[in-house]
C-alpha cells in the first residue's frame, strides 16, 4: 500500500548504509576478515540525535525500535512472518559490521525503556521498580552477547569499546540494586579500557573516550562513598560535595542522582535531628518539629553553598560569567529553602497560638517569631545581594543569560530602587531594629545605593542632554557618597558586631558586590569626572544658545540663509544658501465691491393706498 511504501522510503533516507545488499555466504572454511565498528561514536551520535539532548527517553526507545526493524530486514535476520523462530547470532554468521549493531540497538532499546521508567517512577512504586529492573539486566544482557561476537569477529579497538559499554550497563544493574562492590568493580572497567583508549587514539575519538570516563567519574565516587559508609568510616563531609557533579550528566546518571537524592536526604535528616536550637542575635531559639529542623538545615545548607561558588571553590575555575550564572542559581534555590522554612515556622506559630495562652506558651510564640525575623533577615539580606550582583553585571555590559538587549541607566535605577526597599524592609524586622551595629550597617548599605542610584539618575539626565539637571545630582551624589564614606567608617571601627551575634556574618549581615571601599572610591572618581563634563557641557550649551538667540529672532524659529546673514560667520556643515521655498509676501490687487445694501433697507407699508382706489363693479360696468 502507499502508506507501507512512504516508511520504507523514509527508512532508507535515514539510514542509507543499511540498504546495501548482504553479500553471498562464502565459504565456512575461508577464514573469515575483522570487523570493525565505532560503537560508543555511534551509540553517542544516535542519543544526541533522537531525544537524548532534551532527557526524552521514549522518542530514543521508539528510534531503536525502528533502526532495529531495518536492521534485520537489511541483514536477513528475521524472525520469520508467520510462527516466531528465534535465529540467534553465531559468530561465524556474523559476515557484516551492521550484525553487529542488532545487540547493541536491542541493548539500547532496552536501557531507553528502564531510563523511561525511571522518570516516570516519581514516587517510587515497587512494580515500576521491578519493570525497569527487569529492562537494565536485558541491556546488561544484550551488552555480554555484544562483547562476546566482538571478541571473537571484531578488531582490537572494537573488543575494548564493547567490553567498556558491557561493563557499563553491569554497573548500572548494580547501582541500581546497590551493590556497590560490583558497581564500582564495572564502572572503574570502563573508565580504565576509556581512558588508555584515548591516550593511544586520535584526538576525534580520545575526546569521546575522555567524555565516557568523565561521566563515570561520579559513579565510581559514589559507590566508593557507599562503601566507605558500610564499613563504617565518617564520609558526611564529601555527600554535598558529589551532589555539584551530577547535575549536568546524562543517561545513566539518572540513576545516580536518584540514588544521590536518598543518601543527601538521609544525611539532612540526621543532622536536622543533631540541630535542636539555633542561636539568633545572642538568643537560644529551639527548634521543635522536624519540619522546621529540616528546614532550617535546608537553609544553612544552601547558605554554605553559595558561600563557596563566591569564594570560588566548588567547580573548576571558568568564566566569570558562567561562575556570576551559577551563583544566581544558587540564589534561586537558597530563597526556596527560605520560603519553605518560612511556612514551616508560620505553620508551628499557629499551631502554638490555637493552644491554651500560658507563659510557657508565649516564651514559645515569642522564640518563633525570632526565628521567622531571623529567616526573613537572611531572605531580605541575599536578596539585596543578588540585586548587587545583577548590577555589577549590568554594568559590565553582560546581562541576563541569553538577553542582548543593552542596559540603560533607567533598568539600574530600577534595581537601585529594588535595594534600597529591601533595606527599609530590612530595619523594620522584628528583634533586628534594635540592634545598634547591624541598624548601623543597614544605613551605611543605603547611603551607598543612594549614592550609586543618584549617579546613575544624572547619567539618565545627561543621555537627554538636560546638563545643568545631570551636574546638580553629580553634585548631590557626591554628597551622599561622603556621607555613606562616614557611616562605613563608623561601621568598620564597630568591627566584629557581626560576630559577637552568634552566628556567620553571612546570615546577620555583610556587604555584597559594589558596596565595598573599592566600589567607593571608584565612583567617587567616576562622580568627579562625569560632574566636570556636565559642567563643561552645560556652559557650552549656554553658550550656543546666546549665539543663536538673535538669528532664532531675525529667521522666525529657522537659521538664516547665507544671503541674509553676509555680515556674520557661522560655521556650520549645512550651510543653507537661499531661503526654500521662499517667504510669503503681500500683493496689491483690485478690489471687488458687492451691492448688498438693499438687503438692509425697510421700505414704507402701501397697504392703505391700495384700499382706497378699490371702486364699485356696477359703476364699472356701465362707465363701458
Amino acid at each position: 500500500s502507499s502508506s507501507r511504501t512512504r516508511i520504507r522510503v523514509r527508512a532508507m533516507a535515514e539510514d542509507q548504509e543499511e540498504d546495501a545488499p548482504m553479500q553471498d555466504a562464502q565459504d565456512p572454511e575461508e577464514e573469515l576478515p575483522e570487523l570493525s565498528l565505532d560503537i560508543i561514536d555511534l551509540i553517542k551520535t544516535a542519543q544526541a540525535q533522537h531525544g537524548l539532548r532534551h532527557g526524552d527517553y521514549g522518542r530514543y526507545r521508539s528510534y531503536c525500535s525502528r533502526r532495529l526493524h531495518r536492521l534485520r530486514r537489511v541483514t536477513g535476520c528475521t524472525h520469520g512472518k508467520g510462527r516466531y523462530v528465534k535465529r540467534p547470532l553465531e559468530p561465524e554468521s556474523v559476515r557484516d559490521a551492521r550484525q553487529l549493531m542488532l545487540p547493541l540497538f536491542c541493548a539500547e532499546r532496552a536501557w531507553a525503556f528502564a531510563m523511561q521508567l525511571k522518570r516516570e517512577n516519581t514516587q517510587q512504586e515497587a512494580r515500576p521498580h521491578y519493570h525497569l529492573l527487569a529492562r537494565l539486566a536485558k541491556a546488561a544482557e544484550w551488552s555480554a552477547k555484544l562483547a562476546a561476537l566482538c571478541a571473537e569477529r571484531a578488531d582490537q579497538r572494537t573488543d575494548l569499546e564493547a567490553k567498556a559499554y558491557s561493563a557499563f550497563m553491569h554497573g548500572n544493574v548494580a547501582l541500581e540494586r546497590e551493590n556497590w562492590a560490583p558497581a564500582l568493580a564495572s564502572f572503574k572497567s570502563t573508565a580504565t579500557i576509556c581512558t588508555e583508549l584515548a591516550r593511544v587514539t586520535m584526538a576525534e575519538q580520545a575526546a569521546l573516550y575522555k567524555q565516557v570516563a568523565a561521566e563515570v567519574e561520579p559513579s565510581i565516587r559514589f559507590c566508593s562513598y557507599n562503601l566507605r559508609r558500610l564499613g563504617g568510616e565518617e564520609v558526611s563531609d564529601e555527600t554535598d560535595a558529589m551532589g555539584d557533579d551530577v547535575d549536568g550528566l546524562a543517561g545513566a546518571s539518572d540513576i545516580l542522582r536518584s540514588k544521590l537524592e536518598q543518601v543527601l536526604a538521609e544525611t539532612r535528616a540526621k543532622q536536622a535531628e543533631s540541630l535542636t536550637e539555633v542561636v539568633v542575635l545572642g538568643e537560644r531559639i529551639p527548634l521543635r518539629t522536624d519540619k522546621t529542623r529540616l528546614g532550617y538545615s535546608a537553609v544553612q545548607q544552601a547558605l554554605l553553598e553559595v558561600q563557596r561558588c563566591e569564594e570560588g571553590g566548588g567547580k573548576e575555575a571558568g568564566d566569570k560569567a558562567d561562575k556570576g550564572d551559577d551563583l544566581l542559581a544558587l540564589y534561586d534555590k537558597l530563597f526556596v529553602a527560605c520560603n519553605d522554612a518560612l511556612d514551616s515556622v508560620r505553620l508551628e506559630l499557629r499551631e502554638t497560638k490555637k493552644r491554651e495562652q500560658s507563659a510557657k506558651s508565649g516564651a514559645a510564640e515569642a522564640s518563633l517569631l525570632t526565628l521567622q525575623a531571623a529567616l526573613l533577615w537572611q531572605k531580605l539580606h541575599h536578596t539585596a545581594r543578588r540585586n548587587l550582583l545583577l548590577l555589577g553585571r549590568l554594568r559590565e555590559g553582560k546581562g541576563p543569560a541569553g538577553s542582548r538587549k543593552r542596559a540603560t541607566p533607567e533598568d539600574l535605577v530600577r534595581l537601585y530602587d529594588a535595594v534600597l526597599a529591601t533595606l527599609d524592609e530590612m530595619r523594620s524586622l522584628h528583634g533586628y531594629k534594635e540592634n545598634e551595629a547591624l541598624m548601623g550597617q543597614l544605613a551605611a548599605r543605603s547611603a551607598v545605593a543612594k549614592a550609586h542610584r543618584c549617579y546613575w539618575v544624572a547619567e539618565s539626565y545627561g543621555a537627554v542632554s538636560k546638563w545643568r539637571e545631570a551636574e546638580a545630582l553629580y553634585e548631590r551624589a557626591a554628597a551622599l557618597l561622603s556621607e555613606a564614606e562616614a557611616l562605613l567608617d563608623d561601621d568598620a571601627a564597630q568591627g566584629g558586631a557581626a560576630d559577637e551575634l552568634g552566628a556567620p556574618s553571612a546570615d546577620c549581615g555583610g556587604f555584597g558586590q559594589g558596596e565595598d571601599a573599592a566600589a567607593l572610591a571608584a565612583l567617587a572618581e567616576a562622580v568627579e569626572g562625569a560632574k566636570a563634563r556636565a559642567r563643561a557641557r552645560a556652559y557650552l550649551a549656554s553658550l550656543e544658545a546666546a549665539g543663536e538667540a538673535p538669528a532664532e529672532a531675525d529667521g522666525a524659529g529657522g537659521p538664516l540663509p547665507l544671503l541674509q546673514r553676509l555680515d556674520r560667520f557661522d560655521a556650520k556643515p549645512d550651510e543653507p544658501l537661499y531661503e526654500f521655498p521662499p517667504r510669503l509676501e503681500p500683493v496689491p490687487c483690485k478690489p471687488l465691491l458687492f451691492d448688498i445694501a438693499r438687503n438692509q433697507i425697510t421700505y414704507p407699508d402701501l397697504g392703505p393706498r391700495l384700499q382706497q382706489q378699490k371702486g364699485s363693479t356696477w359703476g364699472s360696468w356701465f362707465s363701458r
